[in-house]
């Protein structure tokens, strides 16, 4: 199994399991004007795993801190006009469809893919 295969689902598996109190409670449904459209959900997705890459490289490293992390994802959100809770809230609600979303990460994990293949 190649290390980027095993990686990734670690990295949604623990990016998404990890919840704070502050977190907004993920809901089953939201208002339709709320809802990301899943084309965009799924470039968010790509560059967040990407992002998540890298401050993994740099969490070895020793070279990234807490602020460091929330200054990231403050820019990957204003690149999408969102804030973090309309992310939560929108991976809840795209996640009780299991069926969508295996289908939705399918894509990220292609464009993942094509993206390694480019650079190398």
């Amino acid at each position: 199994m190649k290390p980027f295969a095993f990686i990734l689902p670690c990295l949604v598996t623990v990016f998404f399991s990890c919840s704070s109190p502050g977190q907004p409670e993920i809901t089953r449904s939201l208002p339709a004007d709320s809802v990301i459209p899943e084309k965009k959900m799924m470039s968010l997705l790509v560059d967040v795993h990407l992002l998540e890459g890298g401050l993994m490289v740099e969490r070895n490293r020793g070279e990234v801190d807490n602020k460091f992390n929330q200054e990231a994802y403050r820019k990957l959100f204003l690149k999408y006009h969102i804030t973090s809770s309309q992310f939560i809230r929108n991976m809840g609600y795209y996640q009780n469809d299991a069926v969508n979303f295996t289908r939705i990460y399918d894509t990220v994990i292609q464009r993942i893919n094509r993206l390694k293949k480019a650079k190398v």
